[in-house]
């Protein structure tokens, strides 16, 4: 039994009908005008799916783009006679805590009818689902008389555990957008994706369909296929134990050895290099770079020079960033965070004067005041990618750092107001320029992908303040709680406290308004308190309450 695509032999291989009906392909049209034939891939894995789930099997469906994932739901209605699916109490306790979360629950990407019954037979699983979405949309495919199909992006290729019998990978090819074309997908993207199939905890086997991006001809008669055949063939013909591997230092030392390490990528590996030691020697770094997977090949390669070179191009820019003498606290939080020294220079500098976080509206406000005297170092502190994915072409249009940095700092500023206020993502959704009313796929990109990154920069000036004073001097509880509040969506240490003692089973929308009605029973906290004393004032606000009501 052949376990690859290995041979070439006409009599290893068989041509079955999939479907019973016969199905439409689509066509496209050359530059030339010539026009040729299309697999009209979408519609062709949402049909294979429905017939799968019409013999009971569960259907895990990959397409490229959130878009064709959300249309493929909507479509499947109309090729399935979906059962009506009633949700657990878990189920639609989930519901209720992302409508909650949204502001709504038609902003939701699932909706049952009021009696808690739906009827769609297929969800989705993509980058945009909130939390309480995900784990729904899971958990109606994981139960035996839930749904049968679930659509998914490349987000659910990487190891989710999910009850897969059948894989319909729709396409082999994904947009890029360096390149702004088609691009053949990797063979590890594809083999990820085909090892979703199998019974989580039941069957180690499963099928896999792969509904190829062009149309494959086949001539029986006279044994000729399409070429686009062999790129098919050429991946999975290998297995997961035969890919190419490459450490990506080995790019990113070939740009610090060319001086291109301003920012970027470059520039965060850098700072996570050790400094010189204590006679100035570059043994720390060596020593890192020459236990490197890329320093390995080199000298597989017979090139020991190319070791020797970009130490030599690391180290000299490595000591370039070195802090001046008294401040080599500031090298130690910058290879613990990847943030330049001078970016974190400036920040201890603004964090050292008190009337900048009297309060966590305050130090916010200084904080977003800096980035916008300094719009580059947005791009800097908070992922490129991220802030790209947040706009579309006009964003991108744009040359410069500086320019993008300048662009989307206020429409950051308000979202990120609007989310520590605690308000719904409907209402976050409004601060942007494109404003999505329906799905609000802007706000959940904000919350799901600039959140953190911006929850990573607010708590810097505590890790400064940790390291400058060696944990001697009480950190002001407005900055030792910074990040958490923006990761949280609080815009107060009592807040944040009232947040966190909810846990997750309230939504931090209904836990705002839970704290609002402690906020008179708050005894007045102290500048220096610890978190833990927070706590304790919110303890004794709720105890005040609950009495209150008896």
């Amino acid at each position: 039994m052949l376990q690859t695509w290995a041979s070439k032999d006409r009599n290893d291989y068989t041509l079955q009908p999939l479907l019973d009906d016969a199905h439409h392909l689509s066509t496209g049209r050359s530059k030339g005008g010539a026009w040729y034939l299309t697999p009209n891939g979408n519609h062709t894995s949402a049909l294979i799916a429905a017939a799968a789930a019409s013999s009971g099997l569960k259907t895990l469906v990959f397409v490229q783009s959130t878009v064709l994932a959300q249309a493929s739901v909507k479509n499947f209605p109309n090729l399935f006679d979906a059962r009506k699916i009633k949700l657990t109490e878990d189920e639609l306790e989930l519901h209720r805590l992302a409508a909650e979360e949204m502001g709504g629950a038609d902003h939701c990407y699932m909706t049952p009818k009021a009696n808690g019954t739906f009827r769609v037979g297929a969800a989705s699983h993509h980058a945009l689902l909130l939390r309480e979405e995900r784990l729904l949309h899971e958990s109606l495919f994981k139960r035996k008389d839930g749904i049968d199909v679930l659509f998914a992006t490349s987000t659910l290729a990487q190891g989710m555990n999910l009850p897969s019998e059948v894989v319909i990978i729709s396409g082999d090819s994904r947009f890029d957008p360096s390149v702004d074309k088609m691009a053949q997908l990797e063979a590890h993207e594809l083999l990820n994706a085909a090892g979703r199939a199998g019974r989580a905890g039941e069957s180690s086997q499963g099928f896999v369909l792969v509904v190829p991006s062009r149309v494959v001809e086949f001539d029986n008669q006279s044994n000729l296929i399409n070429s686009h055949w062999l790129t098919l063939q050429s991946i999975f013909a290998q297995s997961d134990q035969c890919l190419v591997i490459d450490d990506p230092t080995t790019a990113l030392l070939d740009k610090i050895h060319a001086g291109a390490f301003d920012q970027g990528m470059p520039a965060y590996f850098l700072s996570r290099l050790p400094a010189s030691d204590e006679n100035g020697t570059d043994a720390p770094i060596r020593n890192v770079i020459t236990r490197s997977f890329a320093a390995f090949r080199a000298r597989q390669n017979g090139d020991p020079q190319w070791v020797e070179s970009r130490i030599a191009a690391a180290f000299a820019a490595r000591k370039n960033t070195e802090p001046e003498e008294g401040d080599e606290w500031l090298d130690r939080v910058s290879g613990l965070t990847g943030v330049s020294v001078d970016i974190l220079h400036e920040l201890s500098n603004l964090f050292a004067a008190p009337e900048n976080f009297q309060t966590t509206e305050v130090a916010i406000n200084a904080l977003m005041d800096w980035l916008k005297a300094n719009p580059a170092k947005l791009l800097e502190l908070v992922r490129p990618e991220n802030i790209e994915g947040l706009f579309t072409g006009d964003y991108k249009k744009l040359a410069s750092d500086q320019e993008r940095g300048a662009f989307a700092l206020p429409i950051i500023i308000d979202m990120l107001r609007k989310w520590l206020a605690s308000l719904p993502l409907n209402v976050i959704e409004a601060s942007h320029p494109k404003e999505d009313a329906v799905k609000c796929e802007y706000s959940r990109h904000f919350v799901l992908r600039i959140v953190p990154d911006l929850a990573f920069v607010a708590g810097l000036p505590a890790r400064l303040l940790a390291a400058q004073n060696d944990g001697d001097i009480p950190i002001p509880i407005t900055l030792a709680t910074l990040g958490s509040c923006v990761r949280e969506g609080c815009n107060s240490p009592e807040s944040l406290a009232a947040r966190l003692a909810s846990g997750r089973s309230v939504s931090r929308v209904a836990a705002r308004a839970h704290y609002e009605e402690l906020v008179p029973f708050f005894k007045a906290g102290q500048i220096d308190e610890t978190f833990e004393q927070t706590m304790d004032r919110y303890r004794a606000a709720s105890t005040v309450i609950l009495f209150s009501k008896i």
